[in-house]
C-alpha cells in the first residue's frame, strides 16, 4: 500500500491569468486561492511570463518563460514541474504529451462534442483530438457538473468513477450593492432605467440572437422601455448578433459594454431589473451564480448543466423557444410575486457553491491521480 503523502504539491496550469478568459481564469484563480488556505496542499502555479497574480492572498507562482505556445506548455511546464518538485500536474483540457508525473486533467465542457458549429471548424477538430487524449493519459478527470461528468463518460468511454465533480464557487465579491453605491460605480456607463442584463463573452452558444429577439417581443407586449445590457467580449460570428439588432431596430435599446470587471459587474448585476441567461449549453453556468448571489432575478435556460446551479432559484425556459423566453422575462419582469419568491430561494441555492467546497473535491481528485 503506497504511503499516504502528507501534504500535495500540485504543479497548476494557470496561463489563462490575464487574458480575460472568463469562465476558465475565474476557475483556475478562486481554486489555486483556495487551495493555498489549507494545511494539507502546497499548490505552485505556473503563469505566462509578465502575467500577475490578481489577488493578494495566493498561492506560490512561478513565471514560464517560453513564447511558443507549442513549447510553454507541452515542454517547459512538465520539466519546471517536475525540477520544482511537484507531485502531480493539474491542467485545464490539454495535457503535456510528455511527463513523468500524474497528470490530472480539468475539462469545463465538452460542447465541442455535442454541438457542431459552436467553434470554427479547425478549432472543433483540434479540441476532440487533444481533449480525448488528454482524458485518457490522466490519472483522474475533473468537470464541474454532473451534467459534464456523463457527457466525458459517454464520448470518452471512460468509466464515471475516474471523473470527479468539483462544482465551482462563489465569492464574497458577488453581493448585492446598494443601487445609488452601484450607478456610482457605473458612473461612465449610461444605463437605461429599465434593462435585462445577459453576462458572458458573445459566443454562437450563449444564444444572443434568440434573446434579442426575445427582448423586442416583450417590448411589444407591453412591458415598458426594455433595454438589453450585453456585457461580454465580442466572438467567433458576431455577425450574427449585428445582424440580429438590424433585425429588430435595436440600436437604440441593445447596448454592447464589452469586457467588465467583476466591480462593474456585481453593480451591474444588482442594478439589472432581470439577469438572461440563454445559453444553449454550458458546463456549469457561472453567471448564474454570480447574478443569484447579488440579488438578481434571474430567467435561464433549461438545458445542460444550468439546472444544476440555478435550481428553484430562477425562471427555467427552452433556450430554442423564443416565445417561451420571451415570457419567462414578461414574468420576471412584472410579477412581482415571482420576483420575490426567486429572491427568497437565491440565499440557499448560492451557499451550495462554495469555492472551499470546489478545493476539497479536488483534494479528492489529487489523492486519486497519486493512489493516496
Amino acid at each position: 500500500m503506497t504511503e499516504a503523502i502528507r501534504e500535495i504539491r500540485p504543479a497548476i496550469d494557470a496561463h489563462v491569468v490575464g487574458r480575460r478568459k472568463t469562465g476558465n481564469e475565474t476557475y483556475v484563480v478562486n481554486l489555486a486561492t483556495a487551495l493555498s488556505q489549507r494545511h494539507d496542499v502546497r499548490p505552485l502555479v505556473y503563469l505566462d511570463a509578465g502575467a500577475k497574480w490578481p489577488q493578494p492572498n495566493g498561492p506560490d507562482t512561478r513565471q514560464l518563460n517560453w513564447r511558443s505556445s507549442f513549447l510553454r506548455i507541452p515542454v517547459e511546464l512538465p520539466i519546471r514541474a517536475r525540477r520544482d518538485g511537484c507531485d502531480l500536474l493539474h491542467v485545464q483540457y490539454v495535457a503535456p504529451p510528455i511527463t513523468r508525473l500524474p497528470i490530472v486533467t480539468a475539462i469545463h465542457d465538452v460542447s465541442f462534442e455535442d454541438v457542431a458549429g459552436l467553434f470554427p471548424r479547425q478549432t472543433e477538430l483540434r479540441l476532440k483530438l487533444t481533449v480525448r487524449l488528454s482524458a485518457h493519459r490522466s490519472q483522474a478527470v475533473i468537470t464541474i457538473s454532473e451534467f459534464t461528468r456523463r457527457r466525458i463518460a459517454h464520448h470518452y468511454h471512460m468509466d464515471p468513477d475516474r471523473i470527479v465533480v468539483t462544482p465551482l464557487g462563489v465569492g464574497d465579491q458577488w453581493r448585492p450593492v446598494a443601487r445609488d453605491d452601484a450607478l456610482a460605480m457605473l458612473a461612465g456607463v449610461p444605463l437605461p432605467g429599465l434593462f435585462v442584463l445577459a453576462v458572458g463573452n458573445l459566443h454562437p452558444r450563449k444564444n444572443i440572437p434568440r434573446l434579442i429577439r426575445s427582448v423586442a417581443s416583450a417590448r411589444r407586449a407591453g412591458v415598458g422601455d426594455l433595454h438589453l445590457v450585453l456585457a461580454g467580449q465580442r466572438w467567433w460570428r458576431m455577425g450574427d448578433i449585428d445582424r440580429a439588432i438590424d433585425e429588430v431596430v435595436g440600436d437604440g435599446w441593445v447596448h454592447l459594454l464589452g469586457y467588465v470587471d467583476d466591480a462593474s459587474l456585481a453593480a451591474l448585476y444588482s442594478c439589472a431589473d432581470v439577469v438572461a441567461y440563454p445559453s444553449l449549453y454550458e458546463g456549469f453556468g457561472l453567471p448564474v451564480l454570480e447574478a443569484l448571489a447579488c440579488g438578481a432575478v434571474v430567467v435561464a435556460s433549461n438545458t445542460t448543466s444550468i439546472p444544476e446551479v440555478a435550481g428553484d432559484a430562477a425562471i427555467l425556459f427552452d433556450p430554442q423557444d423564443e416565445a417561451a423566453m420571451a415570457d419567462a422575462l414578461s414574468t420576471a419582469l412584472t410579477d412581482e410575486r415571482t420576483r420575490a419568491a426567486l429572491r427568497r430561494a437565491a440565499p440557499e441555492q448560492t451557499a451550495r457553491f462554495t469555492w472551499d467546497r470546489c478545493a476539497e473535491l479536488t483534494m479528492g481528485a489529487y489523492r486519486r491521480a497519486l493512489g493516496v
